[in-house]
């Protein structure tokens, strides 16, 4: 049995820190996968190293929203979310560049990074959607009508 190992030259860059981290970190030396863990970094530089990576993947359970997935989109990043969870869901629904997994589900994450990442023209195309999702629907400018629609509406 191939592993996505096997089939793509792969390095993750994990960004931030966590509970997790160690365990991570243990996991993915026991693994030999080639991994990098920054720790917790300024805004802008996390930003700045986040945009060097071809795809971004979030398979959280417990992200409310995830700016995280916009901000890699804005980039020009697809990202990958969790099935289920509000966030993710929101913005698939506003367009594509978003690519949605069963949570706890690793084999199916890593079908979807092959996906991705196998196909160079597929990553790029993918990447120009995820961009145009958030210029047409996470801008401040959206944003900011959207919640003065919300605010509307409870007034109403």
């Amino acid at each position: 049995m191939w592993t996505l190992r096997d089939r793509l030259p792969l390095k993750y860059v994990v960004i931030g820190d966590g509970p997790e981290r160690s365990a991570l970190e243990q996991l993915a030396a026991e693994l030999e996968v080639q991994a990098e863990f920054t720790g917790q970094l300024p805004h802008e530089q996390a930003l700045e190293r986040a945009r060097t990576c071809a795809v971004m993947a979030l398979p959280s359970i417990h992200e409310a929203f995830g700016v995280a997935y916009i901000e890699a989109m804005a980039a020009g990043m697809p990202a990958i979310g969790c099935l289920g969870e509000p966030g993710p869901e929101e913005i698939r629904r506003c367009g594509e560049g978003i690519r949605l997994v069963a949570p706890g589900d690793p084999e199916s994450l890593a079908a979807e990074l092959e996906a991705i990442l196998a196909e160079p023209t597929y990553l790029a195309d993918l990447g120009a959607r995820a961009r145009h999702t958030v210029t047409e629907h996470f801008t401040w400018e959206a944003c900011g009508r959207a919640t003065v629609a919300a605010y509307e509406d409870a007034l109403r």
